[in-house]
């Protein structure tokens, strides 16, 4: 058994218009929170810090991003970028969050973007474009969502799969 050591970068974009008054501002924090997914006998879920444990293959770790804004004004344009560990994989389907975002990933470490990436694969009639295989994706980001409410939080998950 080893223990997977992760290094965790997210990032957040944003940028607030409104008032010019310094407490008025938008002020968000992102905690980042990983969990051992523990299934019972009986399919119910149990959630363990990752921080600690010897993690196993095919054990899945659930990522939480929590974005709280303890501005006084909304934070408008808020991108948080989640980075898929080296080591793990990416659990097709995983990534969610409450409101309207939309999800999108990236194959080659945040320099492109897409719902669906696509990589290029030679074939014996030429060259192909096919979807990417999700255990590929080096990153996701969630964007699109409507502005965070000063003094709310929201939290954007996903899951990986140990490899």
């Amino acid at each position: 058994m080893h223990r997977l050591v992760f290094a965790f970068i997210i990032a957040a974009n944003f940028a607030a218009f409104g008032s010019a008054a310094a407490d008025a501002r938008p002020s968000v924090v992102l905690k980042l929170q990983g969990d051992v997914v523990h299934r019972d006998a009986s399919g119910a879920v149990k959630l363990t810090p990752v921080e600690g444990e010897a993690l196993k293959p095919g054990e899945t770790v659930r990522y939480d991003i929590v974005a709280t804004n303890a501005g006084g004004d909304p934070a408008s344009k808020l991108v948080p970028v989640g980075k898929i560990p080296a080591g793990t994989a990416y659990e097709a389907g995983s990534a969610s969050v409450s409101g309207a975002s939309r999800v999108e990933f990236s194959i080659d470490g945040g320099k492109t973007w897409s719902a669906k990436p696509l990589v290029r694969v030679q074939t014996a009639n030429g060259t192909i474009e096919k979807p990417a295989d999700p255990a590929s994706y080096t990153t996701l980001r969630w964007i699109g969502a409507p502005s965070l409410a000063a003094k709310a939080s929201v939290t954007y998950s996903y899951q990986v799969r140990i490899k």
